[in-house]
């Protein structure tokens, strides 16, 4: 499978990705979940699985610094967590570093406890994952009961891409649907935020 060169870094920050994936939109999302989540009195645990340059992280923590939340930044790259740091130290206006903890993280395992997760997110990955069950039997190790799961990535219906992975190396919705499934994900939805991805978010089930 074809891994993203963290050479190509700058175009995860780039204007043309914010007019096509405002980050915004699916942090709506993920507040959602969090509030009910907080309403228990614990603190929220979200982990971003391939986080990049942080841009859905960063997004994530500037929502959420004033909330009882700690954010778990993970990718396979050393490159990428590095510039993640550095475009985390350099965020304007930012509070409360303790509330983020990144980790190098292999593909198909990552450096979480058993049921630690209340929201993991995993964006613009999956189409890169060649034994994508294999891959989500991890994401539901560290998932808490209930815990809730947002998969985006780049359509492969999209017929006009003007970014990412050729349509050859795309997930089609359904058959990430149909994945998640088999891996025992359950009350699985998609969210019409993304024209040119799409985005299902899902519980951990059995």
């Amino acid at each position: 499978m074809h891994k993203f060169d963290p050479a190509n870094h700058k175009r995860l920050n780039s204007e043309g990705r914010y007019r096509i994936m405002p980050p915004e939109l699916l942090i709506d999302e993920i507040e959602k979940t969090a509030e009910a989540n907080l309403k228990s009195g614990e603190a929220v645990t979200i982990a971003d699985v391939g986080c990049g340059s942080g841009f859905f992280s960063l997004s994530i923590m500037k929502r959420f610094q004033d909330k009882n939340i700690l954010l778990f930044a993970l990718d396979v790259s050393d490159e990428m967590l590095g510039i993640f740091n550095d475009n985390l130290r350099n965020a304007v206006g930012w509070k409360n570093f303790s509330k983020v903890k990144s980790f190098k993280c292999e593909e198909y395992f990552l450096p979480l406890a058993d049921n630690s997760v209340n929201i993991l997110l995993l964006a613009n990955v999956f189409h890169e994952i060649e034994d994508k069950s294999n891959y989500l039997q991890e994401i539901k190790r560290v998932l808490k009961n209930e815990g809730t799961f947002f998969l985006i990535d780049w359509k492969k219906e999209d017929l006009n891409p003007v970014m990412g992975p050729p349509a050859g190396e795309r997930v089609s919705t359904e058959e990430a649907v149909n994945i998640l499934k088999k891996a025992n994900f359950k009350d699985i939805k998609s969210l019409p935020l993304y024209s040119a991805s799409f985005t299902l978010v899902s519980r951990k089930g059995d």
